[in-house]
């Protein structure tokens, strides 16, 4: 029988019995080879340890891309930069966004609704999408907002609005990647919880350039803050975009990434929920419990509706969820939704 390096044994022990988990504790396990019998205990202990936090739940949060255009971030992964970009601008009609908003919402199952825009967007016109987002969505579904940098007033604003929570991240190699400073990011997300806002972080877009060093320094900008949300995404090769070229890491490096950031995570007293993206079976059995169905444009897809292509609908995301063995949707509210066969029968999530 293997035995294992004292390091190793004293990280889960101490994720095991409730103790925050440190740079040097997540440095190490990042270092794990991914295929490795330590990587797979590692993302079993996560799992556990999120499942029995809050009773075996998962949540299924929609994006609706309602405003895009070439964008001054200039995101070197991203399919909407401004030098690179084959979008032109699109902003989505009241009649469009209804039915959208409509169909995610469908079954009440929507745990949270976010509107995505550009880096530099229209507040009036934003502010006239949330509105309509909070009139047609049951008061179960939460409003939030994927924006760009903002301040403390323009957050007020959203929060006045109906807005709950806000996606925001300084990510990796900003500034160098990006046109965007870290300094404004991180300011932004700090603004958001001025405001009163949830604030929902990731380290993202992880490529195989990205070095333990850098990921663990991009975990903990989330980790030091009183976030609601945390996440792993890796980069997707979208082509024209110019990091395209390096590839992506696999699934299962990912999952592993994910469960260090959820036994890192697992002790922030406002902590609720681990997301993963894009969504897979692996991240799910590694600690994440959050899933996102996707409409409208996507930043990692070359498709005006993300939904015809990469993006998935609520019954892929009820499917895979169940297929993880998560026992209960989470509602906005909180309350619950028993995740079974004759649920996702009656929501035809069984294709």
């Amino acid at each position: 029988m293997k035995t294992f390096c004292m390091q190793f044994q004293k990280i889960i022990e101490k994720a095991e019995n409730g103790y925050s988990l440190n740079r040097e504790d997540c440095r190490y396990l990042l270092q794990l080879d991914e295929k490795s019998l330590e990587a797979g205990i590692l993302r079993a202990t996560a799992s556990s340890i999120i499942r029995k936090k809050n009773e075996n739940s998962a949540i299924i949060l929609g994006q609706i891309g309602v405003d895009v255009k070439p964008c001054s971030g200039g995101c070197q992964f991203c399919t909407f930069g401004e030098k690179h970009t084959h979008f032109n601008r699109i902003q989505m009609s009241e009649d469009e966004l209804t039915k959208k908003i409509e169909e995610f919402c469908h079954y009440d199952d929507l745990y949270g609704l976010y509107l995505m825009t550009m880096h530099d967007y229209d507040m009036n016109y934003y502010l006239k999408c949330v509105e309509l987002a909070r009139k047609i969505a049951p008061s179960t579904t939460q409003i939030w907002a994927n924006v760009g940098d903002t301040s403390i007033e323009g957050y007020k604003e959203l929060h006045a609005a109906g807005v709950t929570g806000v996606y925001h991240v300084c990510r990796l190699r900003e500034g160098i990647d990006t046109n965007l400073k870290p300094e404004n990011r991180i300011q932004s997300m700090r603004n958001a919880l001025d405001a009163g806002l949830e604030l929902y972080t990731c380290c993202e877009p992880i490529g195989p350039e990205h070095s333990v060093d850098e990921l663990v320094d991009n975990i903990f900008i989330g980790i030091e803050m009183d976030i609601f949300q945390h996440a792993a995404m890796r980069r997707v090769a979208v082509p024209g975009a110019p990091l395209a070229h390096y590839g992506q890491i696999s699934e299962l490096r990912l999952a592993q990434i994910v469960a260090v950031i959820a036994l890192a995570s697992a002790t922030i007293p406002t902590m609720a929920y681990m997301g993963a993206h894009e969504p897979n079976e692996l991240c799910y059995t590694a600690g994440a419990n959050i899933i996102t169905a996707e409409s409208g444009a996507n930043p990692r897809d070359i498709s005006n509706d993300t939904a015809k292509n990469r993006g998935m609908d609520m019954a892929r995301c009820r499917k895979m969820l169940f297929e993880c063995g998560f026992d209960y949707l989470r509602r906005g509210d909180e309350s619950k939704i028993p995740l079974n066969f004759d649920y996702l029968m009656k929501t035809d999530s069984l294709q």
